[in-house]
């Protein structure tokens, strides 16, 4: 019987995940790689877009500064 390492290399990857009792907990396959970096991939692209996205705040300094609240009135008034 010959052994070919050529064979072995073509069939393909599998990590299989056991608990203490032999039973299998999770198995993953080349799907799995290929799903998770499509969604690695989409998501980068999405938060790169919201972040190019969001308004740039003026660093203007306003004129009349704002009074700073009573202690002694409410924050809240209802009339």
């Amino acid at each position: 019987m010959k052994y070919c390492l050529q064979n072995k290399i073509d069939e393909g990857w599998s990590i299989q995940i056991y608990g203490r009792d032999r039973r299998l907990l999770c198995s993953f396959d080349p799907s799995h790689g290929w799903t998770f970096f499509t969604g690695f991939l989409v998501g980068l692209l999405l938060a790169v877009m919201m972040v190019s996205q969001q308004p740039t705040q003026t660093s203007s300094v306003s004129s009349t500064p704002h009074p700073s609240p009573n202690a002694h009135e409410p924050l809240l008034q209802v009339d």
